[in-house]
């Protein structure tokens, strides 16, 4: 793994990418949830990092401030907004 290791630095803007902060909230509801987008193996969801490969993470992939998306959960899909992304 680490003899193809990346340096990725993550560079401040309004797209979504690898190292950004995230906070949406679900469709029809009004709490906040903040995440950090990282790689899969500093996904942590104790420490709210998610993977850029999850299902959240890669459906957030590129996505911009006040941008809808939605992705598959075992409960159907499920639908948020991008609040602020940094």
């Amino acid at each position: 793994m680490l003899a193809h290791a990346q340096i990725i630095e993550h560079k401040k803007g309004n797209t979504i990418t690898l190292g950004s902060a995230v906070k949406i909230v679900k469709q029809g509801e009004k709490e906040e949830h903040a995440y950090e987008i990282v790689g899969s193996a500093e996904a942590d969801m104790q420490q709210r990092k998610i993977s850029h490969l999850s299902p959240l993470g890669a459906s957030m992939m590129g996505k911009k401030k006040g941008e809808t998306f939605e992705f598959e959960t075992p409960k159907g899909k499920q639908k948020y907004k991008i609040v602020s992304v940094s």
